[in-house]
């Protein structure tokens, strides 16, 4: 009885921490974003009331503007130490400092900083660059007044930063959460690395952009060669800003993973490095896909305008392959070594299945319109006589690209599951194959019913002696090589389910493995089943006493 009270009491204290929980972290966090806007507002229209000349900044404007900003800050800044303090008295306790809401609280506090670090450094960075190439000064906000608030609260954001990493790392389980707790670290991390990997990619093309159109413009003799300067102030600072973003994320992930080999195949982990190769495989194809449509063009003698327009519509995507490739290869190296490092857990090989699965449909999908494409400009000029270079360039471009993307993928997979031990069962049974597999069935199918309906749909119409309808026309031809596109596809997945089916254990199968084994049977399986024990005691050990190296 005495044990079933305690255990009442005590579900009732954790319902109230956790109410009080959220109370205290959301009015601390939205009482601290409202006190950096008053902040920066006060400190932007003092700075311009001070350095800057204009009329309009002066009088009621300035004390309409630093009456708002004030009385803001008067309200946010004793809200926010109040309830700040209110979470810190009970920072002493185990399940306060694990809690997923207050993890939640310095993550988003973290972000807060960094946005405002970033935002002002990509300010300063841009204008200083674009008066460093050459931009007068009266063209840019960083002279009189802009440097000033944007130093302050670049400044700001520095402390934020440094104070929440401080007070992450004095809670005593940064790096080994959790849970929930852990989770919201490992989001965190994967969200910025990848903000930060957009915004160096991004720079980085435009760098690249910006060199091949003043390279085009001095050919083509273009009357105005001095328009880079600006964008090339925001190319830099892009690139030093996402750069840096992500090497610092880069950074304090990896110190976590050497001292917890378990951090190197968590889920959230893989799927960062996961979506950093996807995100240079779409820059590196999607533009060669376009040049290669541009180069069919030119050959079919079809590329339209002079060689200067052709140069134009080159330079962007020929901007971006560079930077793919060079993202593409640095994630899928760092995935391959710590795939074979730290291994594969359950959930880590499920975002492989899914990485690989997608990729397969994405190619699987470029195959499927570039066949039909394909098709179609050859029935059209079988039938009609002449070739559509549109369609026809479109259509191998296509194929190119995604005929290789899907072969490879698909016999990837394939490969696995064609095995027949633990790991070929796992890939069968596994939902990222089933929903691929039976979504191009269905697909499939679909466009098949759709398709061949339209095709008996005129043949017996014809043969009914509708006028108007011939069985050569290139519609009907059109429409049976749609069938015969998806026929094909469909007809190679349901073979897939087929031999996946072939795999299932049986009633028989199943009552055997339920059957008493032998003596012999049975000491062999306890044997394997210790060596695997003593194995993973052997690596626990061996992190364990990294842990007390550190220490």
């Amino acid at each position: 009885m005495i044990t079933q009270t305690t255990q009442i009491e005590r579900s009732k204290s954790n319902r109230l921490a956790a109410v009080r929980r959220f109370y205290v972290y959301l009015v601390a966090f939205v009482s601290q974003i409202a006190m950096l806007f008053g902040i920066n507002d006060l400190i932007d229209t003092i700075s311009r009331a001070w350095l800057q000349s204009d009329g309009w900044l002066q009088g009621s404007f300035v004390r309409t503007a630093t009456a708002r900003s004030v009385g803001l800050l008067l309200v946010a800044t004793p809200l926010f130490l109040i309830h700040w303090w209110l979470g810190q008295r009970h920072r002493n306790e185990a399940e306060e400092r694990s809690s997923v809401l207050r993890k939640l609280f310095l993550y988003g506090s973290t972000a807060a900083g960094l946005i405002l670090m970033l935002t002002n450094a990509y300010r300063l960075l841009r204008e200083i660059t674009w008066l460093a190439a050459g931009a007068p000064i009266s063209a840019t906000e960083l002279l009189p007044a802009g440097w000033l608030p944007w130093s302050f609260m670049g400044a700001i954001g520095i402390g934020l930063v440094y104070y929440w990493h401080t007070v992450l790392v004095a809670d005593g389980d940064f790096g080994q959460e959790v849970g929930a707790a852990r989770l919201v670290r490992q989001l965190f991390l994967a969200i910025a690395g990848l903000v930060g990997l957009g915004i160096a990619v991004w720079g980085a093309r435009t760098l690249l952009q910006l060199g091949l159109q003043v390279a085009v413009d001095q050919v083509s003799r273009a009357p105005d060669l001095n328009w880079w300067r600006l964008p090339l102030g925001g190319a830099v600072s892009q690139v030093l800003v996402g750069l840096w973003l992500l090497h610092a994320i880069w950074q304090q992930w990896q110190e976590i993973v050497v001292r917890r080999a378990a951090e190197g195949r968590a889920v959230l982990r893989r799927i960062y490095l996961y979506a950093g190769i996807l995100t240079g495989a779409i820059a590196t194809l999607t533009p060669a896909a376009l040049l290669l449509r541009e180069g069919l063009l030119m050959v079919f003698g079809a590329g339209g305008g002079s060689l200067a327009a052709l140069l134009e519509r080159m330079v962007d995507p020929v901007s971006f392959i560079p930077v793919g490739i060079v993202v593409w290869f640095w994630y899928w190296t760092t995935l391959r070594k710590e795939t074979d490092a730290y291994g594969d857990s359950g959930q880590s090989a499920t975002v492989r299945r899914i990485y690989a699965y997608l990729v397969a449909a994405t190619g699987l999908g470029l195959l499927w319109v570039g066949a039909v494409e394909l098709l179609h400009a050859i029935i059209d000029a079988a039938l009609v006589g002449g070739v559509w270079d549109e369609p026809l360039a479109n259509g191998v471009a296509l194929l190119v690209v995604g005929a290789p993307i899907w072969a490879i993928f698909w016999r990837r997979v394939q490969q696995i599951a064609e095995r027949k031990d633990a790991q070929g069962e796992d890939e069968r049974d596994s939902w990222p194959r089933k929903l691929y597999l039976y979504g191009v069935a269905l697909v499939g199918a679909l466009v098949l019913l759709v398709t061949l309906a339209q095709v008996i749909y005129r043949v017996l119409l014809t043969l009914l002696g509708e006028p108007g309808l011939a069985l050569s026309s290139n519609e009907l031809a059109h429409r049976l090589a749609d069938s015969a596109v998806a026929g094909g596809l469909w007809a190679v997945h349901l073979l897939a389910i087929r031999a996946d089916g072939r795999f299932e254990k049986t009633p028989d199968d199943v009552a055997k493995l339920a059957a008493p084994r032998s003596a012999a049977e049975r000491r062999a399986a306890l044997e394997a089943q210790i060596a695997q024990m003593e194995q993973a005691l052997h690596a626990a050990r061996a992190e364990l006493a990294a842990l007390e190296d550190i220490k």
